[in-house]
């Protein structure tokens, strides 16, 4: 080909190819006769000739003799910038047994056999956030293969995107950077990973002003982290200038790290135009008990709330604000209750709960939090008043007014002295020690069997400390005893599978035996029981091995 009369064009990968002028009318040409049809429209340009003299051949054997023409006269394109080498990880390589454990966890599922059955087999990826977690706290780093499949399971599991952004590491941002599918990597806490050191003054205002929202998100929790006080003035110095929703994001970063000193910043939010920072800052504030905002509310909350002077015996009496004023409303109290709320026991919750729980042992005669939460409340204020003191516990983090509202673990739920929601029982539970929680809910476990106990066991520590393991067993020995499917306790049973303590398989060991099944048994039941047990066994006795494998290096 003669490429002094070329012209430069590019095929369909954006190379260039060297095309005539000739060469570009009859391959345009050839392109409008395979539009019309060759009925319609003959090639003028010159065509190969088929043997049968179909036309419509002889169009295709000459477009395919052009396209190698075209092709062989292909120059390549400009180069492409290579990308810039993957950071270093320090940390140590996994050992090949653990890599060769990830790469199973990561293949998915354990197929469930055919007739619908879970079998025996462990569930794989329910146990990939725990095998994380070892491989991450012992100071191990990703295999560079694995990485592509880490950053798919994230993408796909959020509860795994943490954990996987920690494992992975530096090197784990570098390769999300390199694929649009990966994205999700550097937004929020993945943008953590290329943030400046927040003792970086310099790297820390360029990043504020000129980063995207959620690497600012990122920064102000870094730095709030590393330095509560500079956390809080990066903060303070945009805030007038930032927008409502961006306003609530910064705001709710200050949880972490929130003391005495945040409280002038946060009395000035209660003034925010939006609601919503009014709301979080009134919140924030409720949570120190020497906030001026908190003394207004205590003071609001014992005109409404004392002794009933009128009981023959100490009886607590409510009298539920009359209206919702201005400085009410300043204060975080939202004027207009939820739908099916009456308005004066909507204020008094939002009252009750934000004033600091110090208030009450003198308003009661020296009473402390159990003397006051078992004193009976008068005309059907109970439930109302509790209720604003569980959140009120909660949100102060108080141990032992959450103790005093949990009540005796032996108590039916219904019946306790502070709240009849388990979920505001978990909430209670987790202020307390690890090894308290775990003795009440072992209790409970004792009392009222598992039906009730999910939620309490999701708040209890990892493994399971005695007794409450063993409470636990014990129950689903019962269960089994009873006859009935085991599906009514398929979520204890998984969280069984995920936080009973690896050892606690020789002690399960009996139960995979299929039982004798009596009159009042459900037919089949046994078998669904011992696949269960079996099943639990071997996820414990794989935990044992993956804890074996990700030891800490020497």
């Amino acid at each position: 080909m003669d490429t002094t009369t070329t012209a430069s064009a590019t095929d369909g990968g954006g190379n260039r190819t060297t095309a005539g002028p000739a060469s570009d009318r009859l391959w345009e040409e050839l392109v409008t006769s395979a539009l019309l049809g060759t009925d319609r429209r003959t090639p003028t340009g010159p065509t190969h000739t088929a043997a049968d003299g179909d036309a419509a051949v002889a169009l295709l054997d000459a477009a395919a003799l052009h396209t190698v023409r075209r092709r062989a006269g292909l120059r390549p394109g400009p180069a492409v910038p290579p990308p810039e080498l993957a950071p270093e990880d320090p940390r140590a390589p996994l050992p090949e047994a653990a890599r060769r454990r990830l790469d199973q966890l990561l293949a998915g599922r354990t197929a469930p056999s055919p007739d619908g059955r879970r079998g025996t087999a462990p569930d794989l990826t329910e146990l990939l956030p725990q095998w994380l977690a070892l491989a991450d706290g012992n100071g191990y780093k990703a295999p560079p293969a694995a990485l592509p499949a880490l950053l798919d399971a994230a993408r796909a599991r959020t509860d795994l995107r943490a954990p996987v952004l920690r494992f992975a590491g530096p090197r784990g941002l570098w390769l999300a950077r390199l694929n649009p599918e990966w994205r999700f990597a550097l937004r929020g806490a993945g943008a953590a990973g290329s943030l400046p050191s927040p003792r970086d003054a310099e790297g820390v205002r360029v990043l504020w002003d000129e980063g995207l929202f959620a690497e600012r998100v990122a920064l102000l929790s870094a730095v709030r982290k590393a330095d509560p006080a500079a956390g809080l003035a990066l903060l303070a110095s945009t805030w007038s200038a930032e927008r409502a929703e961006d306003r609530l994001m910064f705001l709710d970063s200050l949880r972490a790290g929130l003391s005495d000193a945040d409280e002038k910043f946060l009395e000035e939010a209660l003034g925010d135009r939006s609601r919503n920072v009014r709301a979080t800052a009134a919140e924030l504030l409720s949570a120190l008990p020497s906030s001026a905002l908190a003394e207004r509310m205590a003071a609001r909350a014992l005109t409404c709330v004392g002794f009933d002077r009128t009981a023959d015996v100490p009886t607590i009496g409510v009298e539920a604000p009359h209206e919702c004023d201005a400085a009410m409303r300043r204060d975080g109290v939202v004027a207009v209750p939820p739908a099916g709320r009456g308005e004066r026991s909507w204020w008094l919750g939002r009252i009750v709960e934000s004033a600091p729980l110090s208030c009450w042992p003198a308003r009661f005669g020296g009473r402390g939090p159990e003397e006051i939460v078992a004193l009976p409340v008068a005309d059907g204020w109970r439930d109302e008043l509790h209720a604003a003191w569980c959140r009120a516990a909660v949100r102060q983090r108080d141990a032992a007014w959450s103790r005093a509202l949990l009540g005796s673990p032996a108590t039916p739920p219904a019946t306790g002295p502070g709240t009849s929601s388990l979920a505001e029982r978990a909430q209670l539970l987790s202020m307390l020690d690890p090894e308290e929680r775990a003795l009440w809910v072992a209790r409970f476990v004792a009392a009222h069997g598992l039906s009730e106990a999910f939620q309490l066991l999701g708040v209890c520590a990892v493994p399971w400390a005695e007794p409450l393991g063993g409470a636990v067993i014990d129950a689903l020995d019962i269960a089994r005893e009873a006859g009935g499917y085991p599906w009514s306790f398929s979520g204890v049973m998984g969280l069984a599978e995920r936080c009973l303590a690896p050892e606690a398989a020789r002690r399960l060991e009996p139960l995979t035996a299929r039982p004798d099944e009596g009159e009042d048994t459900v037919p089949g039941a046994g078998g669904y029981w011992s696949e269960a047990f079996q099943r639990l066994v071997s996820t414990l006795r794989l935990r044992a091995s993956i804890r074996a494998e990700l030891a800490p290096p020497a």
